[in-house]
């Protein structure tokens, strides 16, 4: 503005005036800012942001015997490889949290924080920091636990309690609880846009028996968001760590919320039944092979994406659901099967060679099946190449499924053969009686699959 012409220069108190409307200026500007930022996100100044966050597993370990070196990360060499990837995730991700713009409101945590009941002390105080870096930056955080921090024994407690000190809002009881009018903010804009949020809170252990849900329903005047951990009913398989998981009753899901956090299924953004919106979040890292993804990459495949899920709520209004992608995961691949069954100790070394190669990523930890390979091709096979392959990637496993004679081609191949089928060479031989023949042969399938699913179990917790 040309202030001589407005005759301002013979004003007494002009520069007071001149001071007055820079101010002004810069306030006008700083609206114009915010209002260009609520454009481009699609966000209103009443919309509540909250990040879902689910099945971190603080303290997995991974394969006990990949540990970090000095080159890699001097701070943690001598640690395990997958328990410090988390870590370095988590303070990724809560970092992206604290600076994100529009500011994020809440944080949900819907079970499995912890991967143990009784987490290592190093899982504990990074937890601690971790609530405490959240609520320094004033954003309230709600967790609840899941299967890996419900312990079998009740007197045991739970790893999350402490994180009440840090006035965390825990739910790990067994009963469901909601949480409203309780969210204490600094800022007074963030206080009045969640002033109507209402979290109920359904932990693992509630899902327990037959509880009575009858209660549970959104409340009149409020957003309301239903956080819990567990599968809707049909999801019947187990998951990649080989753990079965309570379930929660789908009709719960179709009672109208404005938002469902789910955990324990570790593909994100899966989404359990459609036209409601209810997501998990899956994990934040790929924890075992069964987490890896297909190499060459295809995007397409179920866990090509790990991270949170970042959830738009304004009540009367769709919910608008995002990832928040955690881009620097560590690569776990699955290289495409060998059949070896008709190949060559030279064919097969051809092949390995164009699976395991130099383009590979680095970091990568890399799985390789070859299947159908008979004892005395693989004696034949150059393992010092084959080890040098393997160095390409961080971690490269080359699992061997050999092809195993059967016990009719007599008793020097039976001690190849697969302990079923032992099993029941040795019953033919020895009990004649065929009822007490089948009770026995039974019995001792039984206890051959339970011995396989616990070498499976202790395969996927340790993330071979």
């Amino acid at each position: 503005m040309d202030f001589a012409r407005k005759g301002f220069e013979s004003y007494p108190h002009k520069q007071l005036f001149y001071e007055w409307y820079e101010r002004a200026n810069k306030a006008l500007e700083q609206v114009l800012v915010t209002v260009e930022q609520k454009r481009e996100t699609g966000n209103t100044i009443s919309d509540i942001r909250l990040i879902h966050f689910a099945d971190i597993h603080l303290g997995f370990t991974g394969p006990t015997n990949l540990v970090l070196g000095e080159a890699e990360n001097a701070g943690a060499a001598g640690r395990y490889v997958r328990e410090v990837d988390i870590e370095e995730t988590v303070k990724r991700m809560i970092r992206d949290v604290i600076h994100a713009q529009p500011a994020v409101d809440i944080v949900v945590i819907a079970g499995d924080l912890f991967h143990r009941s009784a987490p290592y002390p190093r899982a504990i105080s990074f937890a601690a920091k971790m609530i405490h870096t959240l609520m320094n930056h004033d954003i309230p955080v709600v967790i609840i636990d899941g299967n890996h921090e419900t312990a079998s024994i009740l007197h045991s407690g739970s790893p999350t309690a402490f994180l009440r000190e840090l006035d965390a809002h825990v739910i790990n009881g067994s009963i469901y609880e909601v949480l409203r009018d309780c969210w204490n903010c600094q800022s007074s804009e963030k206080q009045a846009r969640i002033s109507k949020l209402a979290v109920h809170a359904l932990p693992y252990r509630a899902l327990r028996g037959s509880p009575d849900f009858s209660g549970l329903r959104p409340l009149p005047g409020y957003t309301n968001v239903l956080l819990t951990h567990g599968r809707v009913s049909g999801m019947g398989e187990l998951n990649s760590l080989h753990h079965t998981a309570y379930t929660v009753p789908s009709d719960v899901l179709l009672h109208g919320w404005d938002y469902v956090a789910m955990g324990d299924w570790h593909i994100h953004r899966y989404q359990p039944l459609e036209n409601v919106p209810a997501f998990y979040a899956g994990s934040l890292e790929a924890l075992n092979f069964g987490e890896a993804v297909t190499y060459p990459l295809r995007p397409t495949d179920t866990y090509a994406v790990h991270g949170a899920l970042d959830v738009r709520l304004s009540l009367g209004k769709p919910t608008d659901v995002r990832s928040l992608v955690n881009k620097d995961a560590r690569p776990l691949l699955r290289l495409e099967p060998v059949d070896a069954i008709h190949a060559s100790a030279g064919t097969l070394m051809d092949i390995l060679h164009r699976r395991i190669h130099s383009g590979l990523p680095k970091h990568a930890i890399v799985l390789l099946e070859i299947n159908n390979i008979l004892p005395q091709i693989w004696e034949q096979l150059d393992h010092v190449s084959i080890a040098k392959l393997r160095r390409l990637a961080r971690r490269c496993d080359v699992r061997w499924n050999f092809l195993r004679p059967t016990p009719s081609q007599g008793s020097e191949a039976l001690s190849e053969a697969a302990l079923d089928r032992q099993w029941e060479h040795f019953l033919a031989q020895r009990e004649k009686n065929t009822t007490e023949r089948a009770w026995y042969k039974a019995e001792g399938m039984m206890r051959i699959e339970e011995a396989r699913q616990m070498l499976q179990a202790t395969y996927a917790q340790e993330g071979e």
